[in-house]
């Protein structure tokens, strides 16, 4: 795990790093203060004949992203073990990290469950990579309060399975993006 000094790292994981996590990580670090956040991605299933599928790019485009620099990777422990915070795309990519890097536990999320904890605590703790990982060590300790849901896959789907990811995708990640503005002074 990073530091308690520096960004926030932020790790998003799906299977194939050409989806759902590509989609999220370009997303956040095209809103995030690139000073507070450092944002990636990997795949519990990644190989290196994967490519970001045109419906992707053109679901990215719709929101103001671009995919075309997106690099997929491996999701390997030892990138997991330099993250501050792990957002999977589904419970069995979480436990598939898991398994592999067991200390991950309290830093490694559903995205949906991520965000409903984080939505529900009503914290907003601004560009502050410290704040956060103190709230994210809380959040760790409510995740019973929560269902942790899958954002379904759209690879290799219609057009349709892509607008759908973003439906759900896109309400999760700026729940994560309104609690890193900076905070107006009162």
């Amino acid at each position: 795990m990073s530091g308690p000094q520096g960004p926030l790292r932020i790790l998003v994981v799906c299977t194939g790093n050409v989806c759902r996590s590509a989609f999220a990580h370009h997303y956040l670090a095209a809103h995030l203060d690139s000073a507070a956040f450092a944002v990636a991605s990997a795949g519990v299933g990644w190989h290196s004949d994967l490519v970001v599928p045109p419906e992707n790019h053109a679901i990215g485009a719709r929101y103001g992203i671009s995919l075309d620099t997106h690099q997929g990777r491996f999701a390997a422990s030892a990138v997991a073990r330099e993250t501050d915070l792990i957002l999977t795309a589904t419970k069995d990519h979480r436990r598939a990290l898991l398994e592999e890097t067991p200390a991950a536990l309290k830093r490694c999320f559903t995205i949906l469950e991520f965000t409903a904890l984080l939505d529900a605590s009503g914290r907003r703790p601004g560009p502050d990579p410290a704040a956060w990982r103190e709230l994210i060590r809380d959040l760790a300790t409510r995740r019973e309060t929560v269902q942790a849901r899958d954002l379904p896959d759209p690879y290799g789907l219609a057009f349709t399975a892509y607008e759908e990811m973003a439906r759900l995708l896109v309400p999760a990640l700026d729940v994560i993006v309104a609690a890193a503005r900076p905070q107006a002074a009162g």
